[in-house]
């Protein structure tokens, strides 16, 4: 019996997260912290609140992470110049390395996961995965 398609996609979640997260300890991460670690590599000086918003989990989750990746030296707080209140918060060079390896660590996880799809197959799926999430979320995958 052919499964349906919510299911199908939740069975290829687990499957690639039992890949992915045996493998972060390697690079000093934990789950959560890559996805943070992704948008913190693409500009310095993000809000928690911002950081929450793009990576889609609560501000309670971002600070718990936030915390554990400032021990680790993963990222650095900072006040903000304009509000007191506020922190900004920033990528140190570990970090950087951190994620540069497990983005590695993920293309190599991904090409094992896409063995046998052709280019005009891999470049339908993203697009069909990418629809799907604008779909639910109203949003365009990032």
């Amino acid at each position: 019996m052919k499964l349906p398609l919510y299911l199908t996609v939740f069975k290829t979640h687990n499957a690639l997260k039992n890949c992915t997260r045996p493998r972060m300890a390697v690079y000093g991460l934990s789950p959560g912290q890559p996805k943070i670690l992704r948008y913190l590599s693409k500009r310095d000086h993000w809000m928690q609140k911002e950081l929450a918003n793009a990576c889609e989990i609560s501000a309670a989750t971002v600070s718990n992470l936030l915390s554990k990746m400032e021990e680790a030296g993963l990222i650095t707080r900072s006040e903000a110049q304009d509000d007191r209140r506020a922190g900004s918060i920033s990528i140190t060079d570990a970090g950087r390395k951190a994620i540069e390896a497990w983005n590695e660590e993920c293309f190599t996880i991904e090409a094992r996961g896409l063995q046998g799809f052709s280019e005009e197959e891999k470049a339908a799926f993203a697009d069909y995965l990418s629809r799907m999430y604008k779909n639910l979320s109203g949003k365009e995958i990032e």
